[in-house]
């Protein structure tokens, strides 16, 4: 339909071309053979300006051709006069003149009018026209009409009701769009073919003909999510209103709960405290008894003579000795737990440890940066009992070694050396409370002291080339002092 339109229109102003051509012609005999100079010429103007609109790349040609016939005309009828033919001289130079300036100046119009109906129907927006007066629609691109579900050839020259059904909302668009030619961005809705309704976004603007230009995006969908959210968020505050309550009340609960819990545990902190000061009397004065029972036993071992007596006195001074180590374990061993862990540095521990302890030729070796361990305060005493195993029954050793690994189940602590190393069927014993040889209860205290935060350990030495102990730290009870965190 539209094409049919552009054929029609076309061929209308290629007979006013032909018949304006005619007419200078005519025109230009008649006046010729009537000696009219004067006014002929100008009517070569309107042909020449209408072919150059239309045909713009062959304006020029167009002009050329029908100045030829002009001047042609001229000499054949009044070749003797001179004046005449300086005049038709001058007017053929002013036809071709202006058939290359309105040529140009077509070829640029015609290039920008190409371009702009380009954008108009290449756009991913939708845009329509329509008169602002009668409010026919004079063009729709294919995007809009495809979005109102029309095809294009539907909508041209029908009325805009079709598409923007009367409403408050339209009739101040409009009036919006005549008082100020332009109106930012409105929201509208549009009927579509089968009579759904689209919202859509527009900017419109007025052109000088009072053609309306209208920039069209659907945001139906967009309207419908906003509202989907807009509701979620809604239901979302009142579920967090609601959770905010429970769980003030639940921290309510806890913080009473808590307040009970440090309570309890102040009572027991304190029942510790006076059960560790009986234990401490206690263990002094037994410790005093079985002193002032040694000081006898020796009295007793220099006047007795008789063998069978002297050996069994040598047995009662081990089993006194065996005593003694016994309750100088509970000493220690009291003390495992009854103070809250807390972040400990490896190397700072070692130094201190060192600084009461002979090593002699021993060498040591520590390359743990800034590891920090979560553990009992008696994580000191681990480190002691490593060093001093080392130093009581390594026997040929000559360094001691402090290192670390990690790995995907957390950090490693390796603390190894030299020596003659331990035996592959004690390996698992000595972590026993019932293994010991000299320095009683050691490793299976340095064993009890880990586990209180979840910390292990295991000898991995290979006999006759040194111990190895290794201290595996799980993630979250470790991190390096630079940045604070536990890995």
């Amino acid at each position: 339909m539209k094409m049919d339109r552009v054929l029609n229109r076309q061929m209308f102003w290629n007979c006013v071309i032909a018949l304006t051509v005619l007419g200078a012609v005519y025109s230009t005999v008649f006046a010729l053979t009537h000696k009219i100079f004067e006014v002929f010429p100008f009517l070569y103007f309107f042909p020449i300006i209408t072919f150059v609109y239309f045909y713009p790349k062959r304006g020029v040609i167009f002009s050329l051709v029908l100045s030829v016939v002009y001047i042609s005309l001229v000499y054949s009828y009044e070749f003797a006069d001179p004046k005449v033919v300086a005049i038709s001289v001058a007017w053929f130079v002013i036809f071709i003149t202006i058939g290359v300036v309105t040529s140009s100046f077509a070829v640029r119009f015609k290039a920008e009018e190409c371009k702009y109906q380009r954008i108009f129907e290449n756009s991913q927006a939708g845009i329509f026209t329509f008169d602002c007066k009668t409010l026919l629609i004079r063009d729709i691109n294919e995007k809009c009409a495809a979005m109102l579900k029309y095809e294009r050839a539907d909508l041209i020259e029908k009325d805009l009701s079709a598409i923007l059904p009367e409403s408050a909302e339209r009739d101040r668009f409009l009036a919006r769009l005549r008082e100020r030619s332009l109106t930012g961005e409105v929201e509208l809705l549009f009927n579509t073919r089968g009579g759904a309704v689209r919202q859509f976004l527009i900017t419109a603007t007025s052109a000088p003909d009072f053609t309306a230009i209208c920039s069209a995006i659907d945001i139906t969908e967009r309207k419908i999510a906003e509202k989907v959210i807009r509701n979620a968020k809604e239901e979302l505050e009142i579920r967090v209103r609601e959770r905010t309550g429970e769980l003030l009340r639940t921290n309510e609960v806890l913080r009473t709960e808590i307040l009970e819990r440090k309570r309890f545990e102040d009572a027991i902190q304190l029942a510790n405290r006076k059960l560790n000061t009986l234990s401490s009397i206690t263990r002094h004065d037994i410790l005093n008894q079985i002193t002032a029972l040694g000081m006898y036993l020796s009295l007793a071992q220099e006047i007795v003579v008789d063998a069978a007596a002297r050996d069994y006195l040598d047995r009662i001074e081990q089993i006194l000795l065996l005593i003694q180590k016994q309750i100088r374990f509970t000493r220690d061993y009291q003390n495992i737990g009854t103070m809250s862990p807390h972040w400990q540095q490896i190397h700072r521990i070692i130094d201190n440890t060192i600084a009461d302890m002979q090593f002699g030729k021993v060498a040591l070796e520590v390359e743990l940066d800034d590891l920090e361990v979560y553990a009992d305060m008696l994580l000191e005493k681990v480190f002691y009992n490593l060093m001093e195993n080392s130093l009581r029954h390594g026997e040929t050793v000559t360094k001691i070694r402090f290192s670390y690994r990690k790995d995907e189940s957390g950090v490693t602590v390796v603390v190894e050396d030299n020596g003659v190393g331990i035996p592959g069927h004690a390996k698992e014993k000595i972590f026993r409370r019932e293994y010991y040889r000299n320095t009683g209860y050691g490793l299976f205290l340095v064993k009890e002291i880990l586990s209180i935060t979840g910390l292990s350990i295991q000898e991995t030495g290979e006999p006759g080339k040194g111990a190895r102990f290794e201290i595996l730290i799980p993630s979250g009870s470790f991190r390096f002092e630079g940045n604070g965190k536990a890995a």
